[in-house]
C-alpha cells in the first residue's frame, strides 16, 4: 500500500492537480514505516513535533499522517513547503514567519498569505478523512468482537438452559449432567476474558488515532494561525 493511498480520494478541488481516482483513502492495518525504496522517493521531512509523545502507536500513526502529507504534496511552491520551513526552523514567531514567506515569493511571486490559508484547508480536510475512516472501521471492528461476544454468550446460555432440562428430565443422569454444565459456566466465564486481548488492542489504536490526528492538526493550524497572525495582509 503507497501512502498517497491513505489520503487521495476520488473527489479533489477543482483547481487541484488531477488524481488518479482509483487510489482511495483506506483503513491502515498497520502501521509499520514505509520501505528504503519508498523512502529514497519520498524527500526527508523534518517536523516539529506539537506536543511530546512516548506512546509509540501514536508516533506510528503520526508517522502515517506525516507520510501521507507528504505524498499528496502538490506541485509547485504551497502551504506544505510553506509548514516545513516553518517547522525546520524552530519556534513559530513572526520572524521566522516572514523569512520563511519571503523565501516561498521567492520560489513562486504569486505566492500569498491568503493562497497557503486555502492550501491549508486542502491538507487538513486530507488528515480528517483518514483520520474519520480509520476511526470509523475501528469502531466497526469493535462491533463485530461485541457481536460474535454476544453470540458466544447466547450460544452457551442456550447450552446451559438445556442441560438443565435435562438434568430435570433424567434424574439417572444428573451426575453427569451436572459436570456438563459445570464445565460450560466455565468456558462462559472466559469469553470476557478471551476477546480482551483483541479488544484492547484495537482501542489502543484508536486511541492511538485520535492522539495523532489531534497533534498533527495542532501542528497544522499552528502554522495556520501564524500565516493568519503575522502574513495576512501581505
Amino acid at each position: 500500500m503507497s501512502w498517497k493511498s491513505l489520503f487521495i480520494k476520488e473527489e479533489e478541488k477543482p483547481d487541484e492537480p488531477a488524481l488518479s481516482s482509483q487510489n482511495k483513502t483506506v483503513f491502515p492495518s498497520t502501521f509499520s514505516m514505509p520501505s528504503a525504496q519508498s523512502s529514497q522517493q519520498q524527500p526527508s521531512a523534518t517536523y516539529m513535533p506539537a506536543m511530546p509523545s512516548n506512546d509509540k502507536e501514536v508516533l506510528e500513526v503520526l508517522s502515517v499522517y506525516e507520510k501521507g502529507l507528504e505524498s499528496i504534496n502538490m506541485p509547485g511552491y504551497d502551504f506544505f513547503e510553506f509548514y516545513m520551513s516553518v517547522n525546520a526552523v524552530g519556534a513559530p514567531t513572526e520572524p521566522v514567519y516572514n523569512m520563511a514567506f519571503q523565501m516561498a515569493k521567492t520560489m513562486d511571486r504569486t505566492i500569498s498569505a491568503q493562497k497557503l490559508l486555502n492550501d491549508a484547508e486542502f491538507y487538513i480536510s486530507k488528515i480528517n478523512e483518514v483520520h474519520s475512516q480509520y476511526a470509523s472501521q475501528g469502531q466497526s471492528k469493535i462491533n463485530d468482537l461485541d457481536n460474535q461476544k454476544q453470540s458466544e454468550k447466547q450460544r452457551l446460555a442456550n447450552d446451559i438452559n438445556n442441560t438443565t432440562s435435562e438434568i430435570e428430565k433424567l434424574k439417572s443422569q444428573l451426575s453427569v449432567l451436572e459436570n456438563e454444565l459445570q464445565q460450560k459456566r466455565a468456558a462462559q466465564s472466559q469469553v470476557e476474558q478471551m476477546y480482551k486481548p483483541q479488544e484492547t488492542a484495537i482501542r489502543s489504536k484508536l486511541s492511538a488515532n485520535d492522539n495523532a490526528h489531534n497533534i498533527s492538526l495542532q501542528k497544522l493550524n499552528t502554522v495556520k494561525d501564524g500565516i493568519s497572525k503575522y502574513l495576512q495582509n501581505k
